[in-house]
């Protein structure tokens, strides 16, 4: 299929874009950010650098496109107005330019934030969202995120078949977010901070693309929404902990409460039953982020043991 993948200069759409390649998919990279190099000199890839926002650029894009994977998203957290409008309009603009140009399938990455903080968990598909509740990407990022989810169900009743899926917490190889940060706290010889309630079924970035792989194209996902997240429930807490116990620190953890940044656990039953997913990837974090200390120790030793000898 010849494939549109917006945001495909991003960690996850910049994976997305080689899994498809590798799957014989030709591909169209729409994104405000250039893609590497690599993808450049690939003859089935074609870039258009620009922004979602802008119409006649999408529609350019969209032009002879089969399939859409829409992963562009920009992150104003302290412009509520900014954010909603780059990314609820963008993502119109994309639905519109899609259903006049016929595409077969529209598939959206949102996130597991849209349900806030889950009191009970693994929550399915059927949850309420109570997206206000959580401050996870910013104030604003989940409510914006399941408008964008309900725009694209209005495109699938007028005749455009879309896939929703919700992610949450995609941590991969150089890639490791707070976990990065714990680390540095860590180095620099200072106390490690988690927030006490976070955590979820966080995913490896090769399962996510497995569950895009495994919808695109496929009659069985047309106008559904479906978690797709890992099979181990992690907590924040615990992971720091673990950066402690690593790296050999006697570093504290201080752990600090914060409601809106809570615990999103999440079933992938639906996903597992409808288009037959399995996450390769278990317990996958403590890998990572052993083999982030561990190149750490290797390009700084003389920090570790400093901070050794401190203690």
């Amino acid at each position: 299929m010849k494939v549109l993948v917006t945001g495909g200069a991003g960690y996850v759409g910049s994976h997305l874009v080689q899994r498809l390649r590798q799957a014989g998919h030709t591909i169209r990279v729409l994104d405000v950010a250039p893609v590497s190099r690599r993808v450049l000199t690939d003859p089935g890839c074609e870039l258009i650098q620009g922004s979602i926002a802008d119409l006649n650029l999408v529609t350019q894009a969209m032009q002879g496109s089969e399939a859409v994977c829409h992963l562009a998203w920009g992150f104003h957290p302290s412009d509520d107005r900014q954010e909603i409008h780059a990314n609820l309009f963008g993502t119109l603009n994309l639905l519109e330019a899609a259903l006049k140009a016929r595409v077969q399938h529209f598939l959206f990455a949102s996130t597991a934030v849209v349900y806030g903080p889950t009191e009970a968990g693994p929550v399915d598909e059927e949850y309420p969202c109570y997206p206000e509740r959580s401050a996870i990407g910013g104030p604003v990022y989940g409510i914006t995120k399941l408008a964008c989810e309900k725009l694209c169900l209005v495109y699938q009743r007028r005749g455009l078949p879309v896939t929703v899926f919700r992610m949450h917490g995609v941590f991969g190889d150089h890639h490791l977010s707070q976990f990065a940060h714990m680390i540095e706290q860590v180095m620099a010889g200072e106390p490690v901070k988690a927030i006490r309630e976070a955590g979820g079924e966080y995913v490896h970035p090769e399962d996510v693309l497995r569950g895009f792989l495994l919808a695109i194209g496929n009659e069985k996902a047309y106008g559904q929404v479906f978690n797709l997240a890992g099979s181990y429930t992690y907590r924040d807490p615990e992971l720091a902990r673990y950066v402690v116990e690593t790296t050999g620190s006697q570093s504290s953890v201080e752990l600090i409460g914060d409601p809106t940044q809570g615990m999103i656990s999440v079933s992938v039953d639906k996903l597992r039953r409808v288009l037959g997913y399995k996450p390769k990837h278990g317990e996958f974090l403590s890998r990572l982020i052993r083999n982030a200390i561990l190149t750490r120790k290797r390009q700084e030793p003389a920090t570790f043991a400093r901070h050794k000898a401190a203690e």
